[in-house]
């Protein structure tokens, strides 16, 4: 028998909730796809055969040296370039001879899909841009490396974001950041897929927003309508403007950087800004396992179990404290000190 095999990146940092979340998630998805899965061993060596689940999105040199040649082999995606996995390909660079990554591409039309923003590899490129859109109102400033809506500060002038410049470090920088226009109102949607051997599905859901241990608002969990099917064949349930943006943005970015991807998840916002204009586009995307895996997990297990049915709904949900938890939840991180509790669950007919 085959196995699932997890790989954990030692370079990226994994809270413990993560960790346990995707332990979690491979015994059920060893079960699915009747794999042998030892929960002790994890990131095998070069003559490892089977299934694997990455922590995170992993470089074609890993990849290579793995024995993974397509996405068949993986629960996740394949990038040229570590900023590739990263908010940093949703925008433009702030101008033709702005400093830039080695490997960069300009991909042209992303900006019909995206807030608008810059993506920028240094102060002045970061002070430029951001004097330019703050003309327009209000800028979020990000670190493209954080998760879950951590590491974001809005500014809404010129002192503000020279402040917020100056106590940076030179590194963080140089890394990249993210600047785009902020939305005072906003709501955002997750779009993706999933294609694991023998299963295929799509979705269209909701996101929502809890208090952190910081009190800023951090992810809260996502409430997905899930079909079997491809981002593309998604369309025909839900012909609107953030199923047509994800998918078009998987076109460009993917065939621009021609990135191999077995889930994909599409974070999609629409709302106005400070001066009361409507943008939408897509925030960033997932090429592995995250916020909403679970939910999608526990669709295909429905699927599996219910060959009659085309369409179902689940969620999953992610909270600070003690709370009632509802029929039919399925708890993988139990949370407590700062760290939030972790539950999915398939939603009742009808939601």
């Amino acid at each position: 028998m085959q196995k699932l095999s997890l790989i954990f990146d030692s370079s990226a940092d994994c809270a413990p909730h993560e960790v346990a979340a995707l332990r979690f998630a491979a015994a059920r998805l060893a079960a699915l796809l009747r794999l042998d899965y030892d929960a002790a061993e994890t990131s095998p060596g070069v003559n490892g055969q089977g299934y694997r689940i990455p922590m995170s999105t992993l470089s074609f040199v890993q990849a290579d040296a793995l024995r993974i040649s397509d996405e068949s082999h993986l629960w996740g995606g394949i990038v040229p370039h570590a900023f590739v996995a990263t908010k940093l390909v949703s925008h433009p660079l702030w101008s033709a001879g702005a400093a830039r990554p080695e490997g960069w591409r300009a991909i042209d039309g992303i900006e019909a899909l995206t807030l608008p923003g810059y993506s920028v590899f240094s102060r002045e490129d970061a002070w430029a841009a951001g004097c330019a859109l703050l003309q327009a109102g209000q800028v979020r400033v990000k670190s493209p490396f954080a998760r879950g809506g951590n590491g974001q500060v809005v500014v809404g002038d010129e002192e503000a974001l020279r402040r917020w410049l100056a106590a940076l470090m030179d590194e963080p920088v140089r890394a990249g950041l993210v600047l785009e226009r902020n939305l005072a109102e906003s709501s955002t949607c997750s779009v993706g897929s999933s294609c694991l051997p023998g299963h295929e599905i799509a979705y269209r859901g909701s996101q929502c927003t809890v208090a952190g241990p910081g009190g800023h608002d951090v992810y809260g969990g996502s409430t997905l309508e899930v079909h079997r099917g491809t981002l593309k064949t998604l369309r025909t349930a839900f012909p609107d403007e953030s199923v047509c943006m994800a998918e078009a943005y998987d076109t460009k970015v993917r065939g621009a950087y021609d990135v191999l991807a077995s889930r994909r998840n599409y974070d999609v916002i629409a709302g106005v800004d400070s001066q009361g204009i409507r943008h939408a586009g897509v925030l960033e995307q997932s090429w592995r396992f995250g916020g909403a895996s679970m939910a999608e997990l526990l669709a295909l297990e429905w699927f599996q179990q219910h060959p009659q049915d085309d369409v179902v709904s689940a969620e999953t949900v992610e909270s600070y404290g003690e709370g009632i938890l509802p029929a039919g939840a399925v708890v993988y991180a139990e949370g407590g000190a700062g760290m939030p509790r972790k539950y999915a669950r398939v939603l009742p007919h009808g939601y």
